[in-house]
């Protein structure tokens, strides 16, 4: 979908980022996640995100990328939960300063 071409969307997206980055944050929260199922698995995610390569292109100005990991391509949900807070799994082992969404 090329939101240059519906701006009305971009607006409503702009309200579901600032939504779900509440200390409370779920992918419910976004309109655009509120129809995954609650067992929600990689290939959910990636129906939208197109594939692991794409989403770690998303985050590849964060130090280190949390998508391009040494654990090849973990599961969405060991870090995102469909409607719970946010866990980074990376940091179970490691003392990494980057925050996600939600997470305390």
């Amino acid at each position: 979908m090329n939101l240059k071409k519906i701006p009305g969307i971009f607006v409503f997206l702009l309200g579901a980022v600032v939504l779900a980055s509440g200390a409370q944050a779920q992918l419910k929260s976004s309109p655009m996640h509120a129809n995954l199922p609650e067992t929600a698995q990689m290939k959910d995610c990636l129906q939208c995100h197109q594939s692991y390569e794409a989403v770690a292109k998303k985050t590849e100005n964060l130090t280190p990328n949390p998508h391009s990991s040494h654990r090849g391509e973990p599961e969405c949900t060991n870090c995102h939960k469909v409607n719970a807070k946010p866990h980074f799994e990376c940091n179970d082992c490691h003392e990494l300063n980057i925050k996600m969404k939600g997470a305390e």
